[in-house]
């Protein structure tokens, strides 16, 4: 669940630091098997239910708004599990963990305030338990014992005010977990919450580069959303949705370090201190092969994980605007094709141009095809998913060398085609004019190509200078 130290010495033996986020809400748990069952005449209805199951003093059972079965204890410490307390030896084990903790508190003298509590996850297979204090309060995890923020899965901050956006972030995704048991202790301060996504809704209508997690449309979504869950958080869903978007916001808080010394303002703004991409003479001259389109390729992706860090709406819009190239050079690829296809059998065409235009084309289609087939769900990447990739990316060719090369390959192969069988006129011509077309052709691009706007601003600025040196006989000095 953690990436804690096992050589670290702990205060309790077996009881290791964890976060909100290092739990096993999500992992792979046994099965569960159906089977049939007998009802009982009149059960649930008049003759009641079925006595409930044992659970220890002051412990009462919980369901998250998603399903989720969890338990907590009104003792001192309060207490929080996911573990399923109606097994026997799962709870014997958090009851064992919970006394452990309780007599730490007692040896090192801490007095935990009335808007703490204590979450115990206890491993299903190991003498081990896992744990975290959550403060309803101050809105922070905290822990018995110094932890390291790489041990605990937490981003590297630069001042203790930054890290209390990590600490906020994963105590609101505890709230989240866990929204059922004290509802009357929580200050979910939905007021600002609506502030925030206020300004996020204009920050996205007045700016290209917002930072702000969702764009104008979503976020007045959400303030329809949180007002109408202003009007019930005596109701755990309520307050799971609120407490699962000021985890969003504390999240983008940490990461544009909001409210310090360098802030990140705007998306393609660097402000961390990361070594710089250098891309090699190789892909230098591969992009250069194919017409500058792999360097504007790798720019984008370089922009689009600024700083290591991926903002969905631009990563879908860029990945969206990628599929729809592709499909379209697909297909002017295959009606290109078709037209080299025809003038092989001509003999006024040349079947070299042809040929070559041909194999571009079939490079344009195997690389569109499969680029269309690798990135078909793309655009409903979540930020996470498109961080994978990217990190992906860069780490296996700094600067997204391949993946840039890959992107660009149906775009520069279709123009290499197009640009080849041109050349198919000039066949055409030098066939039927016996070669004089195609040699003024040749002759005024050489002509073109000559400096004439340089030669014309020397000579612009030699003319002033005759004028002043002119003579009285009319003679200029050059």
């Amino acid at each position: 669940m953690s990436n804690y130290n096992q050589s670290v010495e702990l205060l309790v033996p077996g009881l290791y630091p964890t976060t909100s986020v290092l739990g096993t809400r999500y992992a792979n748990k046994p099965k569960s098997k159906p089977s049939n069952m007998v009802i009982k005449p009149g059960q649930f209805c008049y003759a009641g239910e079925s006595e409930p199951r044992y659970l220890p003093p002051r412990w009462s059972p919980h369901v998250q708004p998603e399903g989720q079965l969890y338990f907590s204890c009104e003792s001192t410490p309060r207490l929080v599990t996911d573990g399923y307390m109606y097994s026997t030896a799962v709870q014997e084990k958090v009851m064992r963990f919970a006394g452990a903790v309780a007599k730490v508190l007692e040896m090192k003298q801490i007095s935990l305030p009335d808007s703490t509590e204590v979450y115990l996850s206890p491993s299903e297979d190991e003498e081990e338990c896992y744990y975290y204090i959550a403060d309803h309060a101050s809105h922070a995890l905290s822990w018995l014992e110094e932890v390291d923020l790489d041990q605990l899965g937490i981003p590297d901050v630069v001042s203790e005010s930054h890290l209390r956006y990590a600490l906020a972030d994963l105590y609101w995704q505890h709230i989240e977990q866990f929204p059922c048991h004290r509802l009357d202790s929580l200050s979910l301060n939905v007021d600002e919450l609506i502030a925030i996504f206020i300004h996020g809704e204009g920050d996205h209508m007045t700016s290209m580069n917002s930072t702000f997690p969702y764009v104008a449309k979503e976020c007045k979504q959400f303030i329809r959303v949180l007002e109408a869950a202003k009007q019930r958080l005596d109701q755990p869903p309520s307050v799971c949705v609120v407490a699962r978007l000021w985890s969003v916001v504390s999240r983008h808080r940490l990461q544009t370090h909001y409210g310090q010394e360098r802030s990140r303002l705007s998306r393609d703004q660097l402000i961390l201190d990361l070594p710089e991409t250098r891309r090699s003479r190789i892909f230098a001259g591969a992009s250069h092969m194919l017409l500058g389109i792999p360097q504007e390729y790798a720019e984008k992706l370089q922009n689009l994980f600024s700083d290591e860090i991926v903002f969905v709406h631009p990563w879908r819009d860029f990945i969206t605007q990628c599929r729809e190239e592709w499909q379209q050079y697909l297909t002017w690829s295959l009606g290109l094709s078709i037209f080299n296809a025809l003038l092989l059998p001509l003999s006024s065409a040349s079947r070299l141009i042809a040929s070559l235009s041909l194999a571009c084309c079939a490079i344009t289609l195997l690389a569109s095809l499969t680029l269309l087939l690798r990135f078909n769900d793309a655009p409903q990447w979540c930020a996470n998913q498109a961080a994978s990739f990217l990190i992906a990316s860069k780490g296996a060719s700094s600067g997204y060398r391949r993946v840039a090369l890959a992107f660009s390959a149906p775009r520069a192969a279709f123009i290499w085609a197009a640009g080849i069988a041109s050349l198919q006129a000039l066949v055409w011509l030098e066939r039927q004019t016996s070669g004089i077309a195609v040699a003024a052709l040749v002759l005024l691009a050489l002509l073109a190509r000559l400096p004439w706007a340089r030669w014309t601003r020397k000579v612009s600025s030699i003319l002033p200078r005759c004028r002043r040196d002119r003579e009285a006989e009319g003679v200029f000095k050059v």
